[in-house]
């Protein structure tokens, strides 16, 4: 319906307008509704449809049940376990991670290889972490033997019992296996994964009655190595390291794993080490990293992992000295020979020597 303008006698449906301009130099709207006691309804035909208002953006609900890894979502484990590992709030995760979680949500068996230290075993943890995943890792040092892996008969309280290994252990409880330093297992271990991982592969404990076993849908499996594939040319320095044949490489998503770039480090030690200063923590990664390429060409034995280069920028703050820091945390630990070189490599970072070569 129209509306007609009490003052000019103009007709519209939204006489808002027409009063603000036309009647401005009167008083505009205020005005025209205070002299003839209209409101302010009454000057726009309340049928008329107004413009909708553009609808606010709905937020996308979080799903609790789900943790982001890495721009990756995995489902957080409703049940509790004694396996499942502590987060480390400090953690950096490696540019692998995302493919990583794909290839775990998809049930493949994952290795990861790279120098000792370098984060392959930690990651796997972290994950599990926190998702509340329970994690086992078993140590290929020479020592496990196949009874340790699959299981063994022995006597308890006067009977013969079957103790599971920790591979049916895992496949049972759903939980997340990693064989460490997979290039030291023995050949009968190796011939046993094989089984296990081909697709919906099973476990047959031959040793007691052939009984099979169907993996928990939780279930994981990965495995670590430092002279496998592209770092077959470092094997010098892993002595006693097999060498795995390509088939058995063909059964695995292998991903190679390097030291964290010397930023991440730097922001982990400063979160990490209390009173540590981005100053110390750079000259602290840039000695660590000196290290690790002596480690690589050979001149060396030993390396430096990330938790070694926490426990020394804890150990030099608390005594304010480098050297005094790194006894307990470096030099205790390796050769004297090796503690020499690396004693010479503090001692010239510090006295401000090489800064061509980093800062």
């Amino acid at each position: 319906m129209e509306l007609i303008c009490k003052v000019c006698g103009y007709r519209s449906r939204n006489l808002e307008p027409h009063i603000s301009g036309e009647h401005a130099d009167r008083g505009g709207l205020e005005w025209y509704i205070n002299e003839y006691g209209v409101f302010p309804e009454d000057i726009v035909d309340p049928n008329l449809t107004k413009p909708e208002e553009p609808k606010a953006k709905s937020k996308k609900k979080l799903d609790p049940s789900m943790i982001d890894i890495a721009g990756k979502q995995l489902k957080k484990i409703t049940e509790s376990s004694q396996y499942v590992p502590s987060i480390n709030d400090a953690y950096v995760w490696n540019e692998d991670i995302p493919d990583i979680i794909e290839d775990m949500q998809e049930n493949l068996p994952i290795m990861l290889i790279g120098h000792t230290g370098c984060g392959k075993t930690s990651s796997i943890f972290e994950i599990g972490a926190r998702i509340n995943q329970g994690v086992l890792r078993v140590n290929m040092n020479g020592q496990t033997t196949i009874g340790d892996f699959v299981g063994l008969w022995t006597v308890k309280g006067g009977e013969t019992v079957w103790i599971d290994g920790v591979l049916p252990h895992a496949m049972r409880n759903g939980l997340w296996l990693i064989v460490d330093e997979i290039d030291f297992a023995e050949p009968a271990i190796l011939s046993v994964l094989n089984a296990v991982l081909e697709q919906h592969g099973k476990l047959t404990l031959k040793e007691k009655g052939h009984e099979i076993i169907e993996p928990h849908p939780n279930f994981r499996l990965f495995a670590t190595g430092n002279s496998i594939g592209c770092m077959s040319d470092y094997r010098g320095l892993y002595q006693g390291t097999n060498i795995l044949n390509e088939a058995f490489l063909d059964r695995w998503q292998v991903y190679h794993y390097d030291y964290l770039p010397a930023k991440d480090e730097v922001k982990i030690l400063v979160k990490t080490v209390p009173k540590m200063t981005d100053r110390i923590a750079k000259q602290i990664v840039f000695i660590a990293n000196k290290v690790r390429d002596s480690f690589k060409k050979e001149e060396i034995s030993c390396t430096f992992s990330t938790r070694r280069l926490l426990d020394w920028g804890k150990k030099m703050i608390r005594h304010r000295d480098p050297i005094k820091g790194a006894q307990s945390t470096v030099f205790s630990k390796i050769s004297r020979e090796d503690a020499e070189v690396i004693r010479g490599i503090i001692i010239r970072r510090m006295r401000g020597e090489n800064e061509d070569e980093g800062s």
